[in-house]
């Protein structure tokens, strides 16, 4: 246990700049937004949500992959088996993901106090996140984070897999079955059934549990391919 956490502790040293670029891009979306709403001072009625906390979710899947491509070749050099090397990576990013969330609930929780910064401006608030406690509030940012995360890590380990070719073949994938499963289901004519059952469902099945199944497959799939990288 010693030696994982020493490994995660050698990945987050590593990895500083994986855990301050998404602050940094989020702080510039923030005050970016912050200008645009103080601009427009009383043109809005409700508070409508911005949309620019995606920035740090895409952030943190850039540098999920980045985190792989940098730190699988220099942990092998060290000697670290992939097993160690994975099992700390997880480590490291369930508490980065949840570090975030923490940030999160609480920046949202002041935008709620000042009732959107003085401009009306939801930016970390998405208005029926107010409906649960923190508990759920922090489910609700933090897996889809891990997911984000996991995906750039599976892109990552592509890479070091099978390299370039691997990774067109993937995005090629990733591309050509959401583009059947929409023709799909537009000739079936499910879309307002599909619609339906979403609405039907809970916040916190949307962002927590639905996200947690593939977040899981990602996790399984990239530490048995792991498993056969080099670096």
């Amino acid at each position: 246990m010693s030696r994982l956490l020493a490994i995660a502790r050698l990945q987050a040293l590593g990895r500083r700049d994986g855990a301050l670029w998404p602050l940094v891009v989020l702080s510039i979306a923030f005050v970016v937004n912050l200008a645009i709403f103080g601009a427009a001072a009383g043109a809005f009625d409700s508070k409508p949500v911005t949309g620019g906390l995606a920035s740090i979710y895409i952030t943190s899947l850039i540098f999920g992959a980045v985190a792989i491509v940098q730190q699988f070749p220099f942990a092998l050099g060290l000697s670290v088996t992939r097993r160690e090397f994975s099992a700390a990576l997880g480590l490291f990013v369930l508490v980065q993901s949840l570090g975030f969330a923490v940030l999160l609930v609480i920046l949202q929780a002041v935008e709620d106090a000042t009732d959107g910064w003085g401009l009306r401006l939801r930016f970390f608030g998405l208005g029926f996140v107010d409906d649960y406690g923190v508990p759920a509030q922090l489910l609700i940012y933090a897996v889809p984070l891990l997911l984000m995360t996991l995906i750039g890590i599976a892109f990552g380990v592509v890479y070091v897999r099978w390299k370039v070719n691997g990774l067109f073949a993937v995005l090629a994938a990733v591309l050509l079955v959401p583009g059947i499963a929409v023709a799909l289901i537009t000739r079936a004519a499910s879309w307002p059934s599909i619609g339906h059952w979403l609405a039907d469902r809970s916040a916190l099945t949307l962002f927590a549990a639905l996200p947690l199944g593939p977040a899981l497959l990602l996790a399984l799939l990239s530490w048995v391919t792991l498993r056969r990288a080099t670096a």
